[in-house]
């Protein structure tokens, strides 16, 4: 994993930078002072050190810090991209093809890609030219070829992260290694991936700039009460790929609530095409099961809780209750829905928002009236 930081607030590059900055900010709150003067006073390293030491940490939220990563692991991805404070930019699976992962990972990819592009041929509208529906249904083998890789395949991300956040990442990361970090296999190789993170971000790292209440890593967590009105709650099965997607709603949140084990207890997702055929069916599974003997597959079902408030499970609905959406979430995304329906939810609200008289920018060939029929 390469960690380089490309931008920051300003002009501002070092620790000392942006303690500076944030005494700036600290004096805003109790100074007449306007921010140019506040600029010219000297640096007060007992006024940080106060602020530090009584938890007055908000100041340090103003320096924004933007990461580019290389080889990073899938699953530390979804760590990051779990908390709320952040920007993220990142290398699709949709529209990239996977390459330069493990020979037996590759070699599944490689031959699902074969198999799938054909089969979505067959059932992907034909209403565009040749080349330009051939590139659609070679990303959408993409996005389901790429079950068959490992939740800590290397990836690409561009991450902004303000200063503040980043030091209690750090210190929530040491304190999971300390605390979980043997539990399992997931957990081990996790915590390798968290070492090499901690390893690379220490020069960012402030001395007592941690969490002053109870929080922990979000990603985490215990099944919640099930529960729909104005606020929702509820607890449901989905693939890593698939809750990877689900993060994108940063105002929800989401939590693994059950540990993750090899071998995959709970099984594996199967696009709506694969579980259509008996053969295609049983070959996914069997492919994925010698994956999951000592790896993790995106495939692999995991326990997952999502709570959150109606109007951004609306949000939610906009986006994924649609044509382009990726196939997964749409469909838990409509399963989630039917029941929130039966609990006052708008009926109206389940359909596809170009059937809302919503405008679509999307690329959708499907149409409203089969946008959530679909099998791919």
């Amino acid at each position: 994993m390469q960690i380089e930081l490309k931008r920051s607030t300003g002009e501002y590059v070092s620790i000392p930078e942006f303690l500076k900055f944030s005494q700036i900010c600290g004096r805003q709150c109790y100074s007449e002072k306007d921010f140019d003067e506040l600029e010219k006073e000297s640096f007060n390293p007992k006024l940080i050190n106060k602020t530090l030491r009584i938890g007055h940490h908000s100041i340090y939220g103003h320096e924004h810090l933007t990461f580019s990563f290389k080889g990073l692991p899938k699953a530390l991805a979804m760590i990051l991209n779990n908390e709320k404070q952040y920007v993220t930019s990142e290398k699709s699976a949709r529209y990239t093809q996977m390459k330069k992962i493990e020979a037996n990972q590759q070699e599944k990819y490689d031959k699902w890609m074969e198999i799938l592009q054909p089969e979505i041929g067959k059932v992907y509208p034909g209403n565009m030219d040749s080349e330009q529906r051939n590139g659609a249904i070679k990303k959408l083998a993409q996005e389901n070829a790429r079950y068959m890789t490992s939740v800590f395949t290397p990836t690409k991300m561009i991450h902004t992260i303000n200063l503040r956040q980043l030091n209690h990442l750090a210190y929530s990361m040491e304190e999971f290694i300390e605390e979980n970090g043997e539990k399992n296999e997931f957990n081990r190789i996790l915590s390798e991936t968290m070492n090499e993170f901690l390893k690379q971000v220490e020069p960012l790292r402030v001395d007592k700039l941690k969490n002053q209440t109870d929080r922990h890593l979000s990603f985490f967590g215990e099944p919640v009460e099930e529960h729909f009105g104005d606020v929702y709650s509820t607890n449901y099965l989905m693939s890593f790929a698939g809750l990877a997607q689900a993060q994108r709603h940063r105002t929800i949140n989401y939590q693994v609530t059950d540990n993750i084990e090899l071998g995959a207890p709970l099984g594996f997702f199967r696009p709506g095409l694969v579980r259509a055929t008996r053969k295609l069916s049983d070959e996914w599974y069997n492919d994925l099961d010698e994956l999951a003997e000592h790896d993790f597959p995106q495939a692999q079902i995991i326990q997952i809780s999502e709570r959150g408030i109606k109007e951004d499970f609306r949000s939610k609905l906009i986006l994924r209750l649609c044509g382009h959406a990726q196939y997964e979430i749409m469909e838990k995304t409509k399963e989630i829905a039917k029941e929130y329906a039966e609990h006052g939810l708008d009926p109206q609200w389940l359909d596809p928002k170009c059937l809302q008289g919503m405008e679509c920018a999307g690329a959708c060939v499907w149409g409203g009236n089969n946008a959530l029929e679909r099998i791919v």
